[in-house]
């Protein structure tokens, strides 16, 4: 019986190896230790396997395929060997080990065939070692592969990561010159991917050879959407107040593909270039950041944001800017208003010190009724009134008792100052647009209704006049609003002061 040891391991069992009798010594023996044939030599070699009080086995290495065995004549093996093509010596072990006992080592004889002196010559190319598909509906394309040398065969194998959409006509090949097929599916993303088709030879001297697989990305269509901050669909717009973005910048974001764009202001009315609008322009990011500047004209005002692009059938896009005039006062209250009594008050003084040497002294008195509280985030909440007091007086300087006083006399309303003008003593800061009701700016009355700002009063001229016996005052206010109505009222009492 034949065995050609491509497995891994093949068994025989020699004839007369049992022990006759149990006191033999078992031991186990070969010769030769070793054989040596040329590089076309295939006539087969002996080997004598003594073995007493045993019986034996032998195993072939699966990478020596060029090497069978066959069973001779008792305790024989007969070794042969394919021709060698290539150049370099070759050389293996058959291993022979007895069964089922472990005190014995196992016998190895060494097989060794020469390099021929005419080598084969292997190689292994493909044509074109590179392939491009469309991304969407790309027929296969056809690569040449030609092997050379005697008993040349190869394998194909696509990177693991692109199996799901690289596939082969064939994952292997032999001697001679085969078209190998590669198809690809449909590429879903707007990416282009890429991978690799390997080839290995049998044959290591012709080295592997890769074929590189690239797929063009999915072109979407070209498309364009806009989205506006405030929630508005587009064609609504934004709506404004007088005062406009007040400082700020609102956006509008555009949802681009494939397509190229630009963005422009027109107006309706006489006034231009109330509208300032800066594009941002990106692979990731496309957006529209416009500010919108205070009407100072009592007439409405409008204009239109356009974004245009270059596809035929795509835009414009026009989104309506719309802005009320500046009313002609800032109070929302046209009436006479009597003050009610103030229960609460803070009292804020800046007097002069190692830093600060003015002429005057800042004062910020705010007073408020019973119904309002002041919380841990120094915001007023609750229903009621609230005054709020903006004055110079005579300057005051720092002192280690830390006790100021409201100097007595009678303050005016004039012109809104705050903190870095020069004031004239005596004087009050008349109201003006604020955009933080907490600190508004000037002298203003408010009322609120569960925590939010219902009604205003902007005082823009009249009288305050302080009198002040020990540690109490008496105030009395005689002021005028913007729409031309009275506030009057007083306050007495003691000031919860605080020095800055």
């Amino acid at each position: 019986m034949k065995k050609t040891l491509f497995a891994v391991a093949a068994c025989l069992l020699a004839m007369a190896c049992k022990p006759e009798d149990g006191g033999t010594t078992a031991s186990l023996e070969v010769s030769p230790s070793s054989l040596t044939f040329g590089a076309e030599d295939t006539t087969p070699q002996e080997i004598t396997v003594t073995a007493t009080g045993v019986e034996w086995e032998y195993t072939v290495p699966s990478s020596a395929d060029w090497i069978t065995v066959d069973d001779g004549t008792a305790g024989k093996l007969l070794v042969s060997v394919t021709k060698n093509p290539t150049a370099e010596k070759r050389t293996a072990s058959i291993r022979i080990t007895a069964k089922d006992n472990d005190d014995l080592e196992p016998v190895s004889v060494t097989v060794t065939q020469a390099g021929s002196e005419t080598p084969e010559v292997y190689s292994l190319t493909v044509d074109p070692a590179a392939l491009t598909f469309e991304a969407e509906g790309a027929a296969g394309q056809s690569v040449k592969v030609t092997a050379s040398g005697e008993g040349m065969t190869w394998s194909a194998a696509v990177d693991e990561a692109a199996k799901e959409w690289i596939t082969l006509s064939a994952t292997e090949g032999s001697e001679g010159e085969t078209t190998l097929t590669v198809t690809v599916q449909d590429n879903p993303d707007t990416a282009e991917r890429s991978a690799n088709v390997t080839l290995t030879p049998s044959a290591e001297s012709a080295g592997p050879k890769a074929i590189r697989v690239t797929q063009e990305a999915k072109v979407l269509p070209p498309s364009l959407s806009i989205t506006l901050d405030n929630g508005a669909e587009p064609n609504e717009g934004y709506h404004y107040d007088y005062k406009g973005t007040d400082g700020q910048y609102d956006q509008i974001t555009l949802q681009v593909v494939n397509i190229e764009w630009s963005a422009s202001v027109s107006y309706d009315s006489e006034t231009e270039e109330w509208i300032t609008i800066i594009p941002y322009k990106g692979e990731n990011v496309n957006h529209i950041e416009f500010s919108v500047a205070k009407n100072p004209a009592p007439e409405a005002r409008t204009g239109t944001i356009i974004v245009t692009t270059e596809t035929e059938g795509i835009g414009p896009f026009e989104i309506p800017v719309t802005q009320e005039g500046m009313p002609e006062f800032l109070s929302t209250l046209t009436e006479d208003v009597q003050l009610a009594s103030f229960s609460h008050n803070k009292v804020i003084v800046s007097p002069n010190n190692d830093y600060r040497d003015l002429p005057y002294t800042y004062w910020d008195l705010r007073f408020w009724t019973e119904g309002i509280s002041l919380n841990k985030f120094d915001r007023y909440v609750g229903t009621g009134e609230k005054l709020c007091i903006y004055l110079a007086s005579t300057p005051l300087q720092t002192n280690d008792d830390a006790i100021y006083y409201l100097p007595d006399g009678t303050y005016e309303i004039g012109a809104y100052f705050d903190y870095g003008t020069e004031p004239v003593p005596w004087t009050l800061s008349g109201g003006t647009e604020y955009s933080d009701p907490t600190y508004p700016n000037g002298c203003w009355y408010q009322i609120l209704t569960e925590d939010e700002y219902t009604d205003r009063v902007c005082l823009t001229n009249g009288t305050m006049t302080v009198t002040r016996n020990g540690e109490n005052y008496t105030l009395t206010f005689d002021f005028t609003s913007d729409a031309d109505y009275k506030v009057t009222g007083s306050f007495e009492g003691t000031f919860d002061l605080y020095a800055q």
